[in-house]
């Protein structure tokens, strides 16, 4: 049974050196590279270095078994998928093996066991790896042109078949956008625009992460954020002054593709899934999320404007703010009070 396997690396767990030996034997001729460890931490360790694309994990070994191994390796989060064949006993009875499974195991093997059983328990394991690499590579990427709560929601969709998970939130939600757009765009050619425009969005981007804001929307110049949790509003007040501080540096004297106005609201939202079947988006929508948008469009550039209940939900006094007086902002009915954050 030829099967030239390529790079595929093979971890063999197993407290007898002379099974790895064997285990080598059978598979290295078939293409596989096999590494060895003789127990359960010399196995960890090694996978710390260097991760395999499969291992296959002898159970009876002393202090630490291959259910235990098995544990420890699935509780390592930053790991990507390895699956885990257990090589049993053969007085390994049903429940033992249910448990090594149960345990994080993907499949076993029972000693003595035949060549052709083994290759093609391992090629079987193997395109199940390359599928859930392939799902892994597409999350991934998908996540770059989606909003993360939308793939959040995805996610919970398909793990737990609940659907989306409508809900009242308070948050604080966050707008930036490029002041004078609409001119700089017409006096520039739109690869450039596409380039500059970029250059300040990536910018604004990786403050936003870095203060543990969602990313929910990007429209032409705009950046909508919302921000979670006991500190969102400083988290939010903070990463509006970051971005000020990191897009000022390019001096400009009237327009410029780093004169962003941002906007600062704190309040109750709906979040929830808009769409159709073939086409949905996770969102918020609410009047926290409009009167942000409209202190946004009030920013001058550089400023950054916020509510009141934005202030009040900010412990200490590490920034200053600057009451601009009330405002009547379109879609209300009466004007609310208006402050300008200043580092």
């Amino acid at each position: 049974m030829e099967d030239r396997s390529g790079s595929v690396n093979i971890l063999v767990v197993d407290d007898v050196p002379v099974n790895i030996e064997l285990l080598k034997a059978l598979l290295e001729p078939r293409g596989y590279h096999v590494n060895g460890a003789t127990s359960g931490a010399a196995a960890l360790k090694i996978i710390e270095k260097s991760v395999p694309d499969l291992i296959l994990l002898d159970v009876m070994m002393p202090e630490m078994n291959g259910f235990e191994t098995c544990r420890l390796i699935r509780e390592k989060k930053e790991l990507p998928y390895i699956p885990i064949i257990f090589i049993t006993a053969s007085e390994l009875d049903q429940q033992n093996a249910v448990d090594g499974l149960d345990s994080g195991g993907d499949d076993y093997i029972r000693k003595p066991f035949q060549t052709v059983e083994l290759i093609l328990r391992i090629k079987a394991n193997l395109r199940v790896k390359s599928t859930h690499d392939q799902l892994s590579k597409i999350k991934s990427e998908l996540s770059r042109y989606v909003s993360l709560s939308t793939v959040r929601m995805v996610e919970n969709m398909v793990t737990d078949d609940k659907g989306p998970r409508n809900r009242m939130a308070n948050v604080t939600v966050m707008f930036s956008d490029i002041r004078g757009f609409t001119q700089l765009a017409a006096d520039a050619d739109p690869e450039s625009v596409f380039e500059r425009l970029n250059d300040s969005i990536k910018k604004q981007l990786q403050v936003i992460e870095g203060y543990h804001g969602i990313i929910d929307k990007l429209t032409g110049d705009e950046v909508m954020a919302i921000f979670e949790g006991p500190q969102m509003a400083e988290n939010a007040i903070q990463c509006a002054l970051q971005i000020v501080k990191e897009l000022s540096r390019e001096k400009c004297l009237d327009h410029c593709w780093s004169s962003v106005g941002i906007g600062i609201n704190t309040g109750p939202v709906f979040i929830g899934s808009l769409g159709t079947e073939s086409f949905r988006d996770y969102t918020v929508i609410g009047n926290t999320v409009n009167i942000a948008a409209r202190l946004c469009g009030l920013a001058d550039r550089f400023q950054i404007l916020c509510t009141k209940t934005t202030i009040d939900s900010i412990q200490g006094n590490w920034f200053q703010v600057e009451s601009m007086g009330e405002k009547m902002l379109k879609g209300l009915s009466r004007p609310i009070e208006i402050f300008r954050a200043i580092s």
